[in-house]
């Protein structure tokens, strides 16, 4: 075995590719049309998902997410780059006789050629279009909403997407502390052409906690997860099987400091490794290789973290990760807006010498549907 740990990443250091999770199917970004000035829409958001984690490791947790969420909306675009979105969100859990989270939605969107500012809820979670062991692609399912300030850049070969996530608020004398996430992800494309897209990626992601007028005696914690690699995609002939095959390499860094705090873990690294062939069976095959020494995550996948997020061992520290990780996704449009995923991950653990796995469906849908135009403010 100790041959295969050597091998892999030489065999995928010689290729380069677009390192997060093929998630396009779960993002909600909501564009601002110059023809929809004045007009008021009905939009849906809505995903039904079952995952099941077959974990018996000490650093993750299995268990199962099993239910839905609906996020139905009003949206009224004043104007020719501008966008108001007002709505309720809703997560159920099958099992649970009332709902996760009901919260209210709203946002303010400007959006002119490649720019766009955010204000409220914002266009967060798989959008931000992180590699996982800086997101985790379960926070979908748990932990989706997120609330504050973005502003994105979207060209051809650019996109760049900053933000903002308040998390909890305090006022004086709270127990809790204050709690902000924030981030910046950046991809510029620096070859692209028929033959291959060549991709320059930095991502990093921020948490604060702490505050003045608290009364919680917890240190003020700064956590930092920093990305930086190479991607490369090859489209392949449309009439082959494999249509398409992506490469690519990530070292990651993390960074954690507390106020009179000692903290085993206060700075670490990894290597991500990954492969991946599309197929004309909308089955897509990925391959990735970790190593973590001492790394910690912010928001990332739990596998990938030296620390423990597990509710039973809390206390358990791996200074190294390393995994091996296969992947089976299948992605279905069924109609317009609608789709139907799944996935199988199988993992094998090199350092406790396990092969655990975890398996998901989820069905997408997102649309809009015009309801009226005030013709009288677009004569004005």
């Amino acid at each position: 075995m100790r041959s295969l740990r050597i091998f892999l990443p030489l065999f995928f250091i010689t290729f380069w590719a677009e390192a997060q999770l093929n998630n396009k199917a779960f993002r909600y970004d909501r564009p601002v049309n110059e023809a929809d000035s004045n007009a008021l829409f009905l939009g849906i958001n809505a995903m039904g998902f079952a995952k099941n984690n077959e974990y018996f490791n000490d650093i993750a947790d299995g268990y199962t997410l099993f239910g839905y969420q609906l996020n139905p909306h009003l949206t009224y675009h004043p104007g020719k780059y501008i966008k108001l979105d007002a709505g309720v969100y809703l997560q159920k859990d099958f099992g649970d006789s009332g709902y996760r989270e009901v919260a209210p939605t709203f946002s303010f969107k400007y959006s002119k050629r490649a720019f766009s500012l955010i204000f409220g809820t914002l266009e967060g979670s798989i959008s931000h279009r992180l590699v996982e062991p800086l997101y985790d692609f379960e926070k979908t399912l748990n932990d989706r909403l997120e609330n504050g300030f973005q502003v994105k850049v979207e060209k051809d070969r650019l996109f760049m997407d900053y933000w903002v996530d308040w998390q909890n608020m305090i006022y004086p004398g709270d127990s809790t502390q204050e709690h902000i996430v924030g981030g910046a992800s950046v991809k510029w494309a620096a070859v692209k052409n028929n033959n291959f897209q060549l991709t320059i990626p930095v991502q990093f992601v921020v948490e604060h906690q702490g505050g003045q007028i608290d009364d919680n005696p917890e240190p003020l914690h700064t956590n930092v997860n920093m990305a930086a690699g190479v991607e490369l995609t090859m489209p392949l002939s449309e009439s082959s099987f494999v249509q398409e095959l992506r490469w690519w390499n990530y070292y990651l860094i993390s960074s954690n400091s507390s106020e009179g705090d000692n903290d085993p873990l206060t700075s670490g690294s990894g290597l991500y490794i990954n492969a991946a062939a599309k197929t004309k069976a909308n089955l897509e095959v990925m391959a990735s290789y970790w190593r973590g020494d001492e790394f910690t995550s912010v928001q990332g996948g739990q596998l990938y973290s030296s620390r423990s997020s597990s509710y039973k061992n809390a206390d358990v520290i791996e200074p190294t990760r390393e995994l091996l990780i296969v992947r089976f996704m299948h992605n279905l449009e069924i109609a317009e807006g609608l789709s139907f995923n799944s996935r199988f991950e199988p993992f094998y653990d090199f350092r406790n010498g396990t092969f655990e796995y975890a398996f998901g469906f989820y069905i997408n849908y997102t649309g809009d549907f015009f309801l009226i135009r005030n013709k009288k403010r677009q004569h004005d």
